[in-house]
This record gives C-alpha cells, sequence and structure tokens, in this order.
C-alpha cells in the first residue's frame, strides 16, 4: 500500500523479519558486512546473521545509549554493505549524520535499514522513525507502542523497486503465484486477524504516546534526587517512548536493588542484561572493545511502564523506588 510519505509499505511476519527482508532488498549477500551496535534486542542481530552477513559491532553513545554516529566512518570496509541503526527505547540515532558520513566517504552503495522495533512514533527533525534511511523495519509485537495479538511487523521504503523485492521476498520468492523468481524467500506475510487489529489500535497510537510521554516525564521528577539515571535524549528528536530504563549509580549493585524493590512488591527487568557480542551466538564477531556498552548493560533497569498506568500506580512505584534507594545510601 502507499504509505503518507509518499513511499511503501509492505507488512510481515514479525519485526525480525522486517529487518531480513530489508536487508535482503538492499543486496545483502552472504559475506557482507553491517554495522550495527551490541546494545539491542537478539533479533537485530539474529535478523543480520540470517540475511547471511557479518554483523560489525560499534559502541554506543553514554547518553543517549544509541549508536555512536562517530565510530561509524572508522567501521566502514569495502565489504560494509548496510548500516542498522537501532532506535532503543523510542529514542532516535542522528541518522542524518549517517547520511552525512557516507556522503563524505563517496559510499551511497551502502543502506541504511532503520532498526524502529521501539520507535513506532518518533521523529527526528519532524521526520518519522523509519522514513530517513533507505528502509524501515517495524515491529508490532504485543509490547510495543502499537502491537498485534502475536508477531507482526512491516516495512517502509520509498524506493517502489525495493518494495516490489520485498513482496516477493517475502512470499517465498514470488513475483506472480506459483512463479518463483529470487532465491531465499520466506513465508513471511502479515496475517489478516492481527492487520484487523493493527488497524483498529492504530487510531489510538499518538493518544498512548502522549500518555506515556506525561508518565515518562513523571518518573523524571519524581526520581530526580535518586542513583538512577535517565537517557539523554538524541538532538532534534521527538522520542514516543516504549520503555522506561534508567541505569543505577555504578556504586550500587543492581541484583540487590532489583531484589529489594521485589520484596517491596515492584518486579522490573533489564533490557538488556547481555551484549550481543558476548552472546555465544555472535562473540566470534566482535572486533573492537565496546565499554560503553559493556559498562551499561551491568547498570541499566526497566521500569513499569504503559499507557494504561495512572498517575496514582505512578506515585506509588516512585514511592517504593525512593525508599529502597534511601536504604541503599
Amino acid at each position: 500500500m502507499r504509505g503518507k510519505n509518499f513511499g511503501f509499505v509492505a507488512g510481515c511476519n514479525s519485526g525480525t523479519d522486517a529487518l531480513i527482508l530489508s536487508l535482503k532488498a538492499a543486496g545483502v549477500n552472504r559475506g557482507d558486512e553491517v554495522i550495527t551496535v551490541s546494545h539491542t534486542a537478539i533479533p537485530t542481530v539474529a535478523a543480520i546473521v540470517s540475511a547471511g552477513a557479518i554483523p560489525v559491532f560499534v559502541d554506543i553513545d553514554p547518553a543517549t545509549w544509541v549508536m555512536d554516529v562517530r565510530n561509524v566512518k572508522a567501521a566502514v570496509t569495502p565489504k560494509t554493505k548496510a548500516i542498522v541503526p537501532v532506535h532503543l527505547y523510542g529514542n532516535m540515532v542522528d541518522v542524518h549524520a549517517i547520511k552525512k558520513i557516507l556522503r563524505e566517504l563517496n559510499r551511497g552503495d551502502i543502506k541504511i535499514v532503520e532498526d524502529c522495533a521501539q520507535a513506532q512514533g518518533s521523529t527526528l527533525q519532524n521526520l518519522q522513525a523509519g522514513t530517513i534511511g533507505d528502509f524501515g523495519a517495524f515491529s508490532f509485537y504485543p509490547s510495543k507502542n502499537i502491537g498485534a495479538l502475536g508477531d507482526a511487523g512491516a516495512v517502509f521504503t520509498a524506493d517502489e523497486s525495493a518494495h516490489k523485492k520485498i513482496l516477493s521476498y517475502r512470499n517465498y520468492g514470488q513475483k506472480d503465484r506459483y512463479h518463483a523468481d529470487v532465491i531465499g524467500g520466506l513465508n513471511s506475510r502479515l496475517d489478516e486477524i492481527q492487520a484487523a487489529v493493527l488497524s483498529v489500535k492504530l487510531k489510538h497510537l499518538h493518544t498512548w504516546i502522549a500518555q506515556k510521554s506525561r508518565l515518562m516525564d513523571a518518573y523524571r521528577t519524581a526520581l530526580a534526587d535518586t542513583p538512577l539515571t535517565f537517557q539523554t535524549v538524541t538532538q532534534g528528536c521527538s522520542p514516543a517512548w516504549n520503555l522506561c530504563v534508567v541505569k543505577l549509580d555504578e556504586n550500587f549493585s543492581r541484583d540487590d536493588f532489583q531484589a529489594r524493590l521485589l520484596d517491596a512488591g515492584l518486579q522490573t527487568l533489564v533490557h538488556y542484561p547481555l551484549p550481543n557480542h558476548l552472546q555465544p551466538a555472535f562473540k566470534n564477531f566482535c572486533r573492537t572493545p565496546l565499554p560503553v556498552t559493556e559498562s551499561l548493560a551491568n547498570q541499566i533497569l526497566s521500569l513499569p511502564f504503559s499507557h494504561a498506568l495512572d498517575e496514582s500506580t505512578l506515585n506509588k512505584i516512585t514511592a517504593i523506588i525512593k525508599s529502597v534507594a534511601a536504604q541503599l545510601k
């Protein structure tokens, strides 16, 4: 279907498949290199490997917690075919800065695939996440800002030729029924029931984003005097927060902090405790040290966060956090 930004959207089975389809349409082949970050959900890197490519990890910015674009230039090699900036927790990577670097390197052949699994509705300089690079890969997993009843995803591109390739790849490699045109096709169509659910939920997306923005502001205000630091928003970004993630002061034990919160009735999670470059499946791909990534992974904590969370409940949550934090001083 035709997108509002004069582009094209193809529904698919999941956010992971959205990345795989984008990389395939970008011409990524076995042995090609794809630059990304280690501080992301496993599916980001699993998709790159599934496309036959080699993930090349760069470190993240210590304040924004997303790809530090200053590391991109040194990571580019003759084998680089794509870059996957991950818009994490709702915050966005400065994709414009990446495009500038590629122009300076005269590498217009390198495609940018935005991982927008956690950035539905986020904008950068008034441009929607997923519309700045060559491809935008979206996940509609139930926990996302707009979620289906199960797995679902989509790819946005302004390139009609690339869109047609994606339509073929997602349907066994068929251009027309019973005629396979490309090798490497998938069974990755968007289920009609999931599409129907998403069509209804889409009408409420901006209302939910606004509510989560208010909740994030309330969290920041209430926890300002605690040993918790919040993610710095990338300049020019208007985030559609997917998760509320904080960083615990390095002098405190996260395990102890989490245990005390749980004893007080508050469950927290970690997104994500083990960076991809330290995962057994991907550790052989790491070429350079990633000190910021490793440090952050040991300190982050995800607080309860949903558009359904009301002010009264949030006040109870922050009261528990402040009480436990005071005990640890």
